[in-house]
């Protein structure tokens, strides 16, 4: 015990002296889903609340790797040091976000103020947004002025790691489709900045014009204490828009420090959210404990599998023993 804790101590130090090495050896434990990392996680966690996380999101051929680039670029210009999460919550056989995004990234390798970390299923997307959730804890701690988490895609899973972000930016194009059809996605509903990126393709303007219409459509639109989401366009290949898009994730930071009612309801969500990431991720581990027999539930297992017993009653018992 004396050695694992001294272990644990030396690891919370080296991610708190701002160590690479440590946290990116954390951010593998947490993707391969290591419990041995929790109270390394714990401890780490009493440190952060000061990065400012923003998510970056769309559909595929948005340009939100190229974008993602320039804002590096503007922040690093600023004097401020960045991470990176890409996340790739699609196929295991993609090789999106392993490959395409370091290569967008690439004028950033040498310097020691960014960070920039691939992260993917590899078959497992139940688990995907609890092990960005923990990886975000650690680059917290580590200072980081600014994270990223870029996902690809809108779909429910890319919504459910992006909200660990306080700042979200919805990326769409002219190609992206119609715009009725991204209201009927819900997509509308968690962006808090809406960029058409690809300024200058035919049917940008209508795109944008559209997004306004939607917004200006809302119940809520205008009113004092609310959130005045903006629509941008930007061409992210030569930056154009880049410094426009930053001003305007500083506006809602600055908005949530004004409105801290506002901004403690996020965190209520959010951590609600998370908890049940945690949550539903030590069940999961302790289900398939169990229905790989373990001994003290291979009766009521064997019950269930002969519809003795039924799967109600086992989540009963699976939740009332506890465990990890």
């Amino acid at each position: 015990m004396v050695d694992e804790n001294a272990t644990i101590q030396r690891t919370v130090a080296a991610v708190l002296a701002r160590s690479v090495r440590a946290g990116a050896r954390l951010i593998t434990q947490a993707e391969s889903g290591d419990a041995g990392i929790r109270p390394v996680l714990q401890t780490l966690y009493r440190y952060g609340g000061h990065a400012r996380v923003v998510g970056i999101t769309g559909p595929p051929g948005a340009g939100k790797s190229t974008l993602v680039d320039q804002l590096v670029a503007h922040y690093r210009a600023m004097g401020q040091r960045i991470a990176v999460l890409a996340v790739d919550p699609s196929s295991p056989f993609s090789g999106g976000a392993v490959l395409g995004d370091r290569l967008r990234m690439g004028r950033h390798d040498t310097d020691p103020d960014v960070f920039i970390r691939s992260m993917a299923t590899r078959g497992v997307l139940g688990g995907l947004s609890k092990a960005v959730g923990d990886a975000l804890t650690v680059l917290d701690a580590m200072g980081w002025d600014v994270v990223i988490v870029e996902t690809v895609g809108v779909g429910q899973s890319e919504m459910d790691i992006v909200r660990h972000a306080s700042c979200i930016v919805l990326l769409q194009t002219a190609m992206g489709g119609d715009a009725v059809q991204i209201a009927k996605a819900g997509v509308l509903e968690v962006g808090d900045i809406f960029v058409v990126n690809k300024a200058e393709a035919e049917g940008s303007g209508r795109m944008v014009n559209a997004l306004n219409e939607m917004i200006g459509n809302r119940a809520n639109h205008g009113e004092p204490g609310k959130w005045q989401h903006p629509v941008l366009k930007t061409e992210a290949t030569t930056g154009k828009g880049t410094v426009e898009l930053a001003q305007q994730i500083e506006r809602r930071f600055v908005f949530l420090s004004d409105h801290p009612q506002v901004a403690r309801a996020q965190q209520v969500t959010q951590l609600r959210a998370r908890a049940s990431e945690i949550a539903r991720d030590r069940v999961d581990t302790r289900i398939r404990r169990l229905t790989d027999g373990d001994a003290g539930h291979a009766q009521l297992l064997a019950d269930v599998l002969a519809r003795r017993q039924d799967p109600y009653s086992f989540a009963e018992a699976l939740l009332r023993d506890g465990g990890s």
